[in-house]
């Protein structure tokens, strides 16, 4: 008998929260204090709104500083490890999107976690803020997977599933934003299934900010919702009919 959804995971940035213009902020600041480069002379940096299109066109985000941004290896790790303590000394209002409270109250039986590139102890600050963290059991961001081993990767995901689940039989829903989550969702299942854990990740295509096209991805999510009623609606077809 297929097993119900027994967990459910998470992006963080644009899947649970607008954080446009904080990230934004953020990298502004920080290539402003941590290099020699100007903000104001990098292109994808114009607005909040254009560097959010500009990332969705990268992998993760070190792709983004080694291609868009110019940055060497080197440059990108030390500038990835000052990425927490700039996220944590900001404080740019962001916003839940409208309807994930009542979801994850409708979804409270089943466990949720998130897997995201932000750093953790921002994920939790902002949840904590936005009184929603009580619903999550298990919390990783970019800081607690090696530096090298970043979405798509599966390693953060595999560690939410082993959190979520033991690793024991069940289904599982990650949800994100940007095609590198789907891309993450296919390589865990890839890993669990050389591994035989008897473990089915479905991917859903977050696009509650209408920025992305997933029917023109190269890896195609399972589902896609376009406001997060529709989560509501996928977790109840996937239930098997008792």
């Amino acid at each position: 008998m297929t097993p119900p959804i027994s967990a459910i995971i998470w992006d963080f940035d644009g899947t649970l929260v607008d954080t446009r213009q904080r990230n934004f902020n953020v990298v502004r600041r920080l290539l402003t204090d941590a290099t020699d480069k100007s903000p104001d002379q990098i292109p994808a940096l114009r607005s909040a709104e254009f560097y959010d299109g500009v990332t969705r066109r990268y992998v993760n985000w070190r792709q983004l500083y080694l291609e868009e941004f110019g940055f060497s290896e080197e440059e990108t790790d030390r500038i990835g490890r000052l990425w927490s303590q700039y996220q944590l000394s900001d404080d740019t209002p962001v916003t839940v999107f409208d309807g994930i409270r009542e979801a994850l109250a409708e979804l409270t039986p089943v466990r949720h976690g998130v897997v995201s590139q932000n750093a953790e102890a921002q994920i939790r600050r902002t949840l904590d803020g936005a009184e929603i963290a009580h619903h999550f059991r298990f919390v990783i961001g970019y800081d607690g997977v090696h530096i090298t081993r970043q979405k798509p990767e599966p390693d953060g995901l595999l560690a939410c599933l082993e959190a979520l689940t033991g690793f024991g039989p069940a289904r599982a829903l990650y949800i994100g934003d940007h095609e590198t989550d789907i891309k993450c969702a296919q390589n865990a299942q890839r890993v669990l299934r050389d591994r035989k854990l008897d473990i089915e990740i479905q991917s859903v295509a977050a696009t509650f900010l209408d920025n992305g096209a997933p029917h023109e991805w190269h890896t195609r999510p399972d589902f896609v919702a376009r406001h997060p009623r529709d989560l509501i609606s996928i977790t109840r077809v996937l239930q098997p009919e008792t």
